[in-house]
C-alpha cells in the first residue's frame, strides 16, 4: 500500500514551471517613441517596497522615485521590445500593466502596428489608461508624485482620482481609444501628459509633476492636431461622468460667484438641410453655489452660468473648425441618425462642418444649493 502511494505521488503533476513572485519584474507603465526611423519602447518597473510606507522609505536600493525605467530600441516595436528584454535582469510580466504613453513622434505615424501588437499579446489588457505626450516619454515616466514614494499614485498611474475632484479632461481607457479610432463618425481625443515644474516644492527643491495639459485629436488613424486645456474648456460640459466642474462668474475683475456642477446630460440633435448638416445641443445639469457675492441674485447667477456654458461650448467648437476637427463629435450623431446623408458627405470628401453647422445650444441649469453670502451683512 505504501509503495502504491509513493507511485501515485510521483505521478502527480505540479507547478514545475511556475516562477516565484519576487523573481519577476512587474511592468506598471510603458511608453513608445519613434525617432530617426527607429522605435524606442520604455517600461516602468515599480519598487513594491515603497508601497508599505515603512519608516525610512525604500531599502532595496532602487531609485528614490520608487521605480526604474528601462528602454529598448529597434526598427520595429517588436524588435525594440526584444532589445529591452536583452538587458532586463528578470522576466518582465505585463499582466499588471496600468498605463501606456505614446510620444508625439509616434502619434504622427500610423498607429495600426502599435495597436496590433498591444492587442495580440495575451498579457496586455484593454482596461489600461492611455495617454500621449509632447515631451520626453522617459521624463514623464520617471516623474514621482508628491509625498508618495511610488508612481502608482500619480496622474500617470491613477488619473481618475484627480478627475473626480476637478473634472476637466477625462482620462481614457485603452478600449475606448480603440473604439473612437474605429468608429466612422467619431474623433478620438487622447489626453496629453506634460511635466509641470512650477507648482509643487519643499524647502529645497521644486518638483516636476505630471498633469494632463490638453488632448490630441485623431481621426481615421491620423493625427489632426493638439488642443490645450483652454481650448477644450467647452468639452467638459459634454462628459456625463464629470462629477465636479468648477465655473466662475465674473464681472470685469470681480468674482461674483463660484459654482460646481456635476453629471451633465446632453443630447446632440442632427438634421440635414439643403444637403448640409445642422446640429442642436440640449444640455441639462445640476449644480451648487460654492460662494456668492451679496450684489447678485440666484436667478442672475443661473442666467449668467447658462450663457457662460453656451459661450464655452461654442468657443471650443470654433477652435476645432480652425483645424478641421469635429471636436464635439457632432458627426457621430449624424452617422447614427442619418447614415445615408453622412455617407454622401463622406463621398464628397469635404469637411462636413462650418461656422453655421452648430445652430443652437440650449442649456438648463438647476441650482440645488443657494450657497452662502460672502459680503458682510448690512
Amino acid at each position: 500500500m505504501a509503495a502504491l502511494a509513493a507511485i501515485l505521488i510521483l505521478l502527480q503533476t505540479g507547478c514545475w514551471n511556475m516562477r516565484e513572485v519576487e523573481h519577476m519584474f512587474y511592468a506598471h507603465g510603458t511608453g513608445v517613441e519613434f525617432k530617426d526611423g527607429k522605435y524606442t519602447v520604455y517600461v516602468q518597473i515599480l519598487d513594491f517596497t515603497t508601497l508599505g510606507k515603512q519608516e525610512g522609505g525604500a531599502s532595496s536600493g532602487l531609485s528614490q522615485g520608487g521605480s526604474w525605467v528601462g528602454n529598448g530600441t529597434g526598427n520595429s516595436i517588436q524588435a525594440a521590445i526584444h532589445d529591452l528584454y536583452a538587458t532586463a535582469q528578470r522576466r518582465i510580466f505585463w499582466g499588471h500593466l496600468n498605463a501606456i504613453v505614446i510620444g508625439e513622434s509616434l502619434l504622427q505615424q500610423d498607429l495600426r502596428e502599435f495597436i496590433d501588437i498591444v492587442t495580440r499579446y495575451h498579457e496586455f489588457r484593454y482596461t489600461m489608461w492611455i495617454f500621449g505626450t509632447r515631451q520626453s516619454v522617459k521624463d514623464v515616466m520617471l516623474a514621482s508624485p508628491i509625498l508618495e514614494a511610488s508612481p502608482l499614485y500619480s496622474q500617470f498611474g491613477d488619473p481618475q482620482d484627480v478627475f473626480n475632484q476637478s473634472s476637466f479632461i477625462p482620462p481614457m481607457r485603452f478600449y475606448r481609444f480603440i473604439r473612437d479610432l474605429q468608429e466612422p463618425g467619431r474623433t478620438a481625443l487622447l489626453p496629453m501628459l506634460a511635466l509641470n515644474k512650477g507648482h509643487w516644492a519643499d524647502l529645497k527643491t521644486e518638483f516636476p509633476v505630471v498633469e494632463i495639459e490638453g488632448a490630441a485629436s485623431l481621426k481615421d488613424w491620423e493625427l489632426k492636431g493638439f488642443f490645450s486645456r483652454d481650448r477644450l474648456v467647452g468639452m467638459r460640459w459634454l462628459y456625463p461622468n464629470a462629477t465636479r466642474i468648477p465655473l466662475e462668474i465674473r464681472s470685469g475683475d470681480k468674482t461674483l460667484a463660484n459654482l460646481v456642477f456635476g453629471a451633465p446630460k446632453h443630447r446632440i440633435i442632427p438634421e440635414v438641410k439643403n444637403g448640409r448638416a445642422k446640429f442642436r445641443i440640449q444640455l441639462t445639469m445640476g449644480g451648487t453655489i460654492a460662494h456668492m457675492d451679496k450684489t447678485i441674485t440666484v436667478d442672475e447667477i443661473k442666467d449668467r452660468a447658462q450663457q457662460v456654458i453656451i459661450d464655452e461650448i461654442r468657443l471650443t467648437y470654433f477652435y476645432g473648425l480652425e483645424k478641421k476637427v469635429d471636436i464635439l463629435n457632432l458627426t457621430d450623431a449624424l452617422y447614427r441618425k442619418h447614415v445615408r446623408e453622412w455617407r454622401k458627405m463622406q463621398e464628397e470628401g469635404k469637411f462636413p462642418l462650418d461656422k453655421n453647422s452648430l445652430e443652437s445650444i440650449e442649456v438648463e441649469v438647476v441650482l440645488t444649493d443657494g450657497g452662502r453670502a460672502m459680503a458682510p451683512p448690512d
